[in-house]
């Protein structure tokens, strides 16, 4: 029998964070959360409060009206359920790994992480708590996920029109990398990662000042102690071009390797920054798996419904996304468990949204395993997430490289 641990260990987190009795309700707190995640996800016509209502009972056997529904569900109790259940996902399912220890190893950092945040419009009745930028009300939810296993180990949502500079992630970033977009950008933000022995990538700020120090590649050495911006750069002038970059900040200053890559149809040279050391080959590829953290929130979205928070009341709309988040997070089993049975090529090609695709496929099985006691419907989930192993991965990852697998070719071509 595979090995089942990760799935028994999270089936005693829901039962040891949510209780299993209530005599004042005919479904119980930890039957109402389970079934809430599952019920939830999946088709989009599933997302209204009274089709969750509808699927609840049909998984529960068990009556609950509409007022009782309404009152369970808008309660801060059944918020604050979820949030326990979240942070001890995070806290256990960041411990996995499922591969890609090679390519830490190359790059010598102990982690991938992605920064990003996602913007979900709302009801215009929500705009008092969720003040909208585009739309008239929206939740952001700002979050960070393990490149491999798709892990998120921090979040935090705040009303759409919150900058996404002013929420990062306060946690340990030593030995680990850190990617992240223009929205973050800060050379207070690289001074702090650099400073807590972590690594950064970053895309370089167009209208960024920073003076070259020291040219390593790609140009002349008159260029040293020209600022970067006041530089044409109207055609190709190799295939990288890499410095060391020169800041003032404060009191401080900073010196950081800045690298170029020729945008060919743009016809302009696209700027990183990073303190990583590695080849300036591996920079763009590096970069590239950035868009990791744009599929898991589509997944998330599509498949799992996080985009259709279907009410104006504020611990409805969290406890939603915080069911949706459930969801994802106990998705990653399917990819812990199934990636044992697949190769190594298609390892690299592993697909977050097929992974969430797959985990609606699941629901019922997760939702009889976590509410039943039985180890028969243990065997059967690990049956069904053996069977559907092969449909984790892009098919066409013979056909088309995958990000993955391009950076480590390029790391393997250093070797």
């Amino acid at each position: 029998m595979e090995n089942y641990n990760i799935l028994v260990k999270i089936k005693q987190i829901l039962k040891e964070l949510v209780p299993n009795k209530d005599i004042r309700t005919n479904i119980p707190p930890l039957d109402f959360v389970v079934s809430l995640i599952f019920s939830y996800i999946g088709d989009s016509k599933t997302s209204s409060l009274a089709s969750i209502r509808r699927e609840m009972k049909s998984n529960s056997n068990k009556n609950i009206s509409r007022s009782s529904f309404w009152e369970r569900l808008s309660s801060k109790r059944l918020k604050n359920f979820l949030y326990a259940v979240v942070s001890a996902l995070m806290t256990e399912l960041s411990m996995k790994t499922v591969n890609g220890n090679d390519l830490l190893t190359a790059l010598g950092v102990i982690q991938i992480q992605l920064v990003d945040s996602s913007s979900i419009s709302l009801w215009d009745g929500a705009k008092e708590d969720y003040p909208g930028t585009r739309t008239t009300a929206g939740i952001k939810w700002h979050a960070c996920f393990d490149l491999l296993t798709g892990v998120m180990n921090w979040f935090q949502f705040t009303p759409t029109a919150t900058n996404d500079s002013k929420c990062f992630p306060k946690q340990d970033l030593e030995k680990k990398l850190t990617i992240f977009d223009l929205g973050y950008w800060d050379f207070g933000l690289l001074r702090k990662i650099d400073l807590a022995n972590g690594f950064f990538l970053s895309r370089l700020k167009s209208n960024t000042v920073i003076q070259i120090k020291e040219v390593i590649s790609g140009m002349s050495n008159n260029h040293v102690g020209m600022f970067l911006k006041s530089i044409p750069f109207h055609y190709k002038r190799g295939n990288i071009i890499e410095f060391i970059g020169e800041k003032k900040y404060k009191k401080e200053i900073l010196n950081y390797r800045v690298i170029g890559f020729w945008n060919v149809s743009e016809r302009v040279y696209h700027w990183y920054i990073t303190n990583l050391k590695v080849s300036a080959n591996v920079i763009y590829p590096l970069y590239r798996l950035r868009w990791q953290i744009e599929l898991i929130f589509k997944g998330c979205k599509r498949s799992l419904n996080a985009e259709r928070l279907t009410s104006n009341q504020s611990n409805i709309i969290e406890s939603l996304l915080l069911a949706s988040i459930a969801a994802h997070l106990i998705s990653t089993t399917v990819l812990s468990l199934g990636s044992k049975h697949i190769n190594e090529e298609q390892k690299l090609a592993i697909s977050f949204q097929r992974i969430a695709k797959v985990s609606v496929i699941l629901a019922k099985n997760f939702l009889l395993f976590f509410t039943n006691p039985s180890k028969k419907y243990l065997e059967i989930l690990i049956r069904k997430i053996i069977l559907f192993s092969n449909e984790i991965f892009d098919p066409n990852y013979q056909k088309r490289k995958t990000s993955l697998a391009r950076l480590k070719l390029a790391l393997e071509k250093i070797e």
